[in-house]
């Protein structure tokens, strides 16, 4: 019996081996573990945001939910199987192995908060702050992506107000808008274009601020733009200021409405329109032949029958698979724009919703 006391000793000792090494997996797992959560919940906002751009275009319901938190519980498992080994001649017995096992579960328990408080409501029809787009501005972000959805009017030239509600049955013509935004963009690529808060006084408020002296895009700008010369500035002021025309103001979206232009570049299978899902807009102008072109072809979400391969990010709905392309980076950055909009916009919101808990392990 003293060899099968030995086989149980070392069984016993690697047993307390691998409980000694679970004990301390936390050092060894939880941080990929955090990285599997993580690349999770930017996938399902991801396709949340998708999802509600292509219920817009068809003029369905939105709603947005929020990961609340995220729980997870472990379990470890230790076993022990002895075998017996045959044995040789000329020895006296045989002898039994102990063979030690461990396994470890988890089961990760996420919970979801609907954002359907009446103030994250207020919230989406509230006109994008100035304050946002400052922000956004001195992150890097391009002039002219900002003004393509989020800016309504700057100045003379209109960005069509009626692109920020369902589909219209005709695109505006925004041709010359679209080139001052380019143009501005330009001056911002050369340092020349800033957006600032200024302080309290006669001054004070939110303003876009354009440096064109001495430069090419001079007198075209100031030609679209009917500024008295080439040094302009322009105060940003929300949707609901009432400043729809005047020549020194620059007029924000709703955030709902910087949804609603978006949701516009949404392809819709020829079957969809054929039964009248969706507004099949007329054009005006050959300027501006499609919703693409409108937006300055920064934003396209595709539409098909089949699973796409390369998206990075896909949905599917009514029966179809909608998604943005990986090789789009004009339209990804634009949603990663949106994404960073709804952010802060979603940040002021404090309304108390039910909370809908999902045990992800089934």
């Amino acid at each position: 019996m003293g060899s099968f006391v030995r086989f149980l000793v070392a069984g016993l000792c690697s047993l307390a081996v691998l409980t000694g090494c679970a004990s301390h997996r936390g050092a060894g797992t939880i941080s990929p573990s955090g990285y599997a959560y993580n690349e999770a919940i930017a996938k399902t906002k991801s396709e949340q945001l998708l999802l509600n751009l292509v219920r817009l275009k068809y003029r369905d319901p939105i709603v947005f939910m929020d990961i609340d938190g995220i729980t997870t519980q472990h379990q470890y498992v230790f076993s022990a199987s002895a075998e017996n080994l045959i044995p040789f001649r000329n020895t006296a017995d045989g002898s039994s192995l102990i063979i030690p096992g461990a396994s470890v579960s988890e089961t990760p328990t996420t919970v979801y908060k609907p954002l359907d408080s009446s103030q994250f409501a207020q919230d989406l029809l509230a006109p994008i702050a100035p304050e946002t787009v400052v922000l956004l501005a001195n992150s890097g972000w391009s002039v002219e992506r900002l003004m393509a959805c989020c800016i309504e009017r700057i100045g003379p030239l209109s960005n069509a107000a009626s692109v920020s509600g369902p589909t219209p049955a005709t695109i505006p013509d925004n041709y010359a808008f679209r080139q001052m935004a380019g143009l501005v963009r330009e001056l911002q690529q050369e340092e020349r274009v800033t957006i600032e808060r200024l302080p309290g006084g006669e001054g004070a408020g939110t303003h876009l601020v354009i440096d064109a002296v001495d430069t090419d895009v001079c007198a075209p700008l100031r030609a679209l733009l009917e500024a008295p010369d080439c040094a302009m500035e322009f105060r940003l002021v929300a949707k609901d200021s009432g400043r729809q025309a005047d020549a020194a103001f620059a007029q924000t979206r709703t955030v709902l409405g910087a949804l609603y232009t978006l949701s516009h570049a949404v392809d819709v299978p020829p079957a969809h329109l054929d039964a009248g899902l969706t507004t099949q807009s007329g054009v005006a102008s050959a300027r501006t032949p499609d919703w693409a072109a409108y937006l300055g072809n920064i934003f396209e979400v595709r539409a098909g029958a089949s699973e796409p391969a390369g998206a990075a990010v896909k949905i599917f709905y009514r029966d179809h698979w909608y998604w943005i392309d990986d090789q789009d980076l004009q339209s990804k950055t634009t949603f990663n724009l949106v994404t960073f909009l709804l952010a802060l916009q979603s940040a002021a919101s404090d309304g108390a919703s039910p909370l809908l808990t999902i045990n992800a392990g089934g």
